[in-house]
């Protein structure tokens, strides 16, 4: 019998050291733990390694150096490089930063970077599609594939003159393809992508195409192992006969797939678990590599640069998104201050968000604001804000008379930055009405809401790009981009004014 252990990384979003970047103790995540745990694997069985995207972007680190480094060669791919990955899949946030960016990224990488359905417009492939390795005498093909929902998110000029295509008909046709073509002994899909479907019972969880793990699955015949991410779960099972397995975010685990062959070199078992770093500590070659880069995003995030007069800490995101906060205010302050406009919207990002310290910090802010958005200003129909409001109000539902988040913003993956809060516009929602009908009152300077006039609303690029069901805001006419990181907004905001006054929402009453 051999044995092979396939390892798999997703998601990590640049954290590489044992930190969430709030300034508080070791926390159990990252590359670097990950990095000791990979070694020991290889001192066990022989290894493939696996990256399955969104690996570069989303750590403050990642932040500081894109925009103030000063270092030619990536950060987390001289990580990568010294842990010898054997290919990595695009993830959709591969692209916040741009191709020049990403494609100095694939040039500085060891491995090679996999992309069956991302296509140049003369329809050859962006990268390589697919990959054969040959360890202890067995053939593995990997075809790699990336969510194909990465156009309806980007900024149009970071993606510019490629095609995305159905993540599943890719897949599908390269596995076909290699069956026919080569002598295959283990067949694995990497995709950057989750699933749309309730792992147990079957029942469509949603059909947008974003996800399409499942249907990789039960559908795509000669697959051995099908690795997903972008969801952030943690899975590791089996499914259509099928090991499969998803290692969460920021490197909290790591995702294995023993695979056991006969003599002959046929699969008899592909066992998958997922190895959490917990207390591992963290590898001593990747944390010298780092450390430089590190402390210098820890000096830079320790920067003051501002304060505030009055109270702008969230003990709770789930009651400011209920009931507003003072941190809501000033996002959207900042937002009309930059856009030139008086109707604004935005999103808690997740329920870690703590607002402000009376004295600011970079640290601050980009624990707060952890996306790498830029604004835009859209021409929007009255009845498209009513019909955005409507949308948000899905994010709540009733259980015994009380809020709670609905199930469909928790599965498969938990989605708080779909829920706006917005100001410049008065408005009253009543849970207790159906879905689709709560919006009672919306008022603009006193006056209702006209449907079919326009007003000037701005928002993150994310949301002007349609994505999280607010499709509407994708045809709007676009007055505006601003192209700044709104990290550096905000920060400017602060210098600019030195203190800011953290003022209550009193624009928006939630019945229940």
């Amino acid at each position: 019998m051999r044995k092979i252990s396939v390892l798999v990384t997703s998601d990590v979003h640049g954290y590489i050291m044992p930190t969430d970047f709030s300034g508080g103790m070791e926390t159990p995540l990252g590359l670097g733990k990950l990095a000791t745990i990979i070694e020991e694997e290889r001192s066990l069985n022989p290894v493939l390694l696996i990256e399955n995207g969104d690996f570069i972007q989303g750590s403050p680190l990642t932040y500081y150096e894109q925009s103030f480094g000063t270092e030619e060669e990536n950060a987390v791919i001289r990580a990568a490089n010294a842990l010898r990955y054997d290919l990595a899949v695009f993830g959709n946030h591969e692209f916040n930063f741009g191709l020049p960016v990403l494609n100095q990224v694939v040039e500085q990488s060891n491995h090679p970077w996999l992309a069956a359905n991302i296509k140049r417009k003369d329809g050859t492939y962006f990268t390589k599609p697919w990959v054969l390795k040959e360890i202890n005498s067995v053939t593995i093909a990997i075809v790699g594939v990336t969510t194909q929902f990465v156009p309806v998110w980007e900024t149009a000029e970071n993606i510019e003159g490629l095609i995305f295509e159905d993540a599943f008909e890719a897949a599908k046709r390269e596995v076909e393809w290699l069956r026919a073509n080569h002598e295959i002994d283990v067949m694995i899909i990497a995709y950057h992508g989750g699933f749309e479907c309730d792992l147990e019972t079957g029942t469509v969880q949603e059909t947008s195409r974003e996800n399409v793990g499942y249907q990789i699955c039960k559908e795509i015949n000669g697959v051995d192992v099908v690795i997903t991410g972008h969801q952030h779960r943690e899975i590791a099972q089996h499914l259509f006969g099928k090991a499969v397995v998803q290692p969460g975010t920021k490197g909290v685990c790591l995702g294995k797939i023993e695979l056991t062959l006969d003599d002959s070199g046929k699969l008899v078992q592909a066992a998958p678990s997922l190895v959490y770093v917990e207390d591992t500590p963290v590898n001593g070659a990747i944390r010298d590599l780092i450390e430089p880069i590190y402390t210098e995003t820890e000096n830079w995030l320790d920067q003051s640069i501002g304060k505030i007069e009055g109270d702008m800490l969230m003990s709770s995101p789930f009651e400011a998104r209920l009931k507003g906060h003072p941190y809501v205010e000033f996002i959207n302050r900042v937002q009309n201050e930059v856009g030139g406009t008086s109707i604004s919207c935005m999103a808690i990002f997740n329920d870690v968000c703590r607002g402000f310290h009376p004295n600011v910090t970079m640290r601050d802010i980009v624990t707060n604001y952890i996306f790498p958005n830029t604004l835009k200003v859209l021409e929007v129909k009255g009845r498209h804000i009513i019909e955005a409001l409507e949308q948000s109000a899905t994010y709540f539902t009733l259980q015994d008379g009380v809020p709670v988040v609905s199930e469909k913003f928790l599965k498969p993956k938990a989605q708080p930055f779909n829920y706006d809060l917005w100001s410049g516009i008065d408005y009253t929602i009543d849970l207790r009405k159906p879905e689709g009908s709560r919006v009672v009152e919306v008022l603009y300077n006193g006056k209702p809401l006209q449907p079919e006039k326009t007003y000037e609303v701005v928002m993150n690029n994310y949301r002007a790009t349609g994505a999280g069901n607010f499709e509407y805001f994708r045809d709007c006419p676009v007055v505006k981009d601003v192209q700044t990181d709104m990290t550096e907004l905000i920060a400017d905001y602060f210098v600019k004014h030195k203190t800011v006054q953290a003022k209550a929402m009193r624009n928006m009453k939630i019945l229940y």
